[in-house]
């Protein structure tokens, strides 16, 4: 997402040897040898509700491997437990998506909530940083996001077709969703949050990066895959459509 929308991009991450590596492309990959990645399957019942399984956890990311500075931004997004805390990063905008964090499994290997959502989230919040979640990834998303707003970050809650809620301090902030004509919502959650830091650190102005982030989400539900990810023109068309 942030490459289309024009951002230089720098992915570190584990890999292993037979990774097929040109999806990447065009991104500065910095790839750590892996014995596993982390990978899931899903599958949906007629109804579409999903049942998802955690096949293997990824071996773990040491920090070290992170440059500490340099960057305007910085994203963590642990698909699932493969960082213990927030490293020691310096930028202007440091996120982190709760996603991985705040799964666990049961027998079998199913995916469910994490039953301590609040000591998971804890250790990746810091003053000003932002954390993503859905309203999928816990049972009590609003209160969780009521914590980390307590801990002087910032909790960007999405909500589906319901738009997205912004937590900051002790407000609460609701954003209408963009229409969309929706095929595949896989994958909207992560374009709304990298296309919110990418307008974050372009105007430092939390309300306009939110607009345009649910502009890149409603965006990405109309086609499948990542050929559904929009670039920033589409993006910018969408935004101007829903101004008028």
């Amino acid at each position: 997402m942030a490459l289309s929308l024009g951002a230089r991009v720098d992915l570190i991450t584990r890999l292993t040897a037979d990774y097929d590596r040109a999806v990447l492309d065009g991104i500065n990959l910095i790839a750590i040898g892996a014995e596993q990645c982390c990978r899931y399957a899903n599958s949906y019942d007629g109804n579409g509700d999903r049942t998802q399984l955690l096949l293997a956890e990824g071996d773990p990311i040491n920090p070290s491997f992170i440059a500490q500075d340099g960057a305007d931004a910085y994203f963590l997004a642990p698909a699932y437990h493969e960082f213990a805390a927030m490293p020691p990063l310096h930028a202007s905008v440091l996120a982190v998506s709760l996603q991985g964090p705040l799964r666990s499994t049961s027998e079998g290997g199913r995916v469910i909530h994490h039953p301590h959502p609040l000591a998971q989230a804890g250790p990746f919040l810091a003053p000003g940083t932002l954390a993503f979640l859905s309203e999928e990834d816990t049972a009590d998303a609003p209160g969780l996001c009521r914590y980390i707003a307590s801990r002087g970050a910032v909790a960007l809650l999405t909500r589906g077709y319901q738009g997205a809620v912004m937590f900051e301090g002790a407000n609460e902030l609701p954003f209408d969703a963009i229409p969309a004509h929706s095929i595949d919502s896989t994958g909207a959650g992560d374009c709304f949050a990298m296309a919110f830091v990418v307008r974050m650190v372009e105007t430092r102005d939390l309300a306009e990066a939110c607009r345009f982030a649910l502009a890149a989400g409603s965006l990405a539900v109309e086609g499948v895959g990542a050929a559904a990810v929009p670039a920033r023109q589409a993006v910018e068309e969408r935004l101007g459509k829903v101004a008028v």
